[in-house]
Parts: C-alpha cells; sequence; structure tokens
C-alpha cells in the first residue's frame, strides 16, 4: 500500500499515478522529479489486492484521469472533510489515511475489454483530502498496468 504522497506544482498537475512495468529511470527535464518519484508501483496486485494512496486536496476539486490494466479493476475516489484525526490531532502525512473517507466522489468498474468506454475518470470533490483505491477484481495478477489522476482547482 502507497501511503501520504505530496508533489509539488511543477509536476504537470500528476497527483497519483502507478505504471507497471516501470519506465526506465531518466533525468527528467528542466530539474522535475524523476518519474520513478512520482510512480507509486511496487508490485503487480494479486485479485483482491488494492493500490491505495491519500493526498491532500483543496475544496471543490476536479480530478480526471486514465486507467489501464490487463485485468478488471475497481477505481474509487473518495473524499474527507474532517479538520482533525479521530484521535483529535491535526491532520498531518502520519494520520492522513485514519480519517473518515465516507464521503464517495467516484466508483468506477474498469473492463480491459470494454477499454474506451472504462479506461477514463472525471469527478469533482467537495473536501479537503483524498483517498484513491484501486483493486484488481480479476482472476489473475496484473501485468501491466497505467493509472494516472490528475487534479485541477476551479
Amino acid at each position: 500500500m502507497a501511503g501520504f504522497t505530496h508533489y509539488p506544482k511543477l509536476v504537470r498537475n500528476v497527483l497519483l499515478c502507478w505504471v507497471q512495468p516501470p519506465p526506465p529511470d531518466k533525468p527528467n527535464f528542466l530539474g522535475q522529479p524523476r518519474f520513478r518519484t512520482l510512480n507509486l508501483f511496487a508490485s503487480p496486485l494479486e485479485p483482491q489486492q488494492s493500490y491505495v494512496a491519500h493526498h491532500d486536496a483543496q475544496n471543490f476539486t476536479r480530478l480526471y484521469g486514465s486507467v489501464f490494466c490487463d485485468q478488471p479493476l475497481e477505481v474509487v475516489l473518495s473524499f474527507s472533510n474532517d479538520e482533525v484525526a479521530p484521535d483529535g490531532d491535526w491532520v498531518q502525512d502520519e494520520n492522513l489515511k485514519h480519517l473518515h473517507y465516507d464521503a464517495e466522489a467516484l466508483r468506477q468498474a474498469y473492463d480491459p475489454r470494454k477499454q474506451a468506454a472504462t479506461g477514463k475518470f472525471f469527478a469533482t470533490i467537495y473536501g479537503r483530502w483524498l483517498r484513491m483505491e484501486v483493486k484488481n477484481v480479476g482472476q489473475a495478477p496484473t501485468r501491466q498496468t497505467r493509472v494516472f489522476l490528475r487534479g485541477s482547482v476551479f
């Protein structure tokens, strides 16, 4: 599982991504971080396993992205408006994953046989904190995965 990750605005609106197999590690253009620092892919997803990542957001954020995989996936974007964590502490990197992500912005079934219809998404969140889960609902481990989440503020 991936944890909280924050990227500078210089990275062209990419908030989260999982790319399998990862591309070769090469220097990026004009001082941008290397792609390997953005790619949250650690290992293939086994059936019924998930990638999960958390990110800070701004109120009224539009989120859009693309999905490709050789296995069927379920993609869920949810958000939280909690001002403090369940233990009463202010929200920080360490406790961000423990917030109440009970507001669902998108639940999408990706089917590789219907890629044109299910390989893209657009959602709006009305919250401060974002949670993205990508779950393998297929019968085999993933061999190829490309999931990108980008964002912009109205």
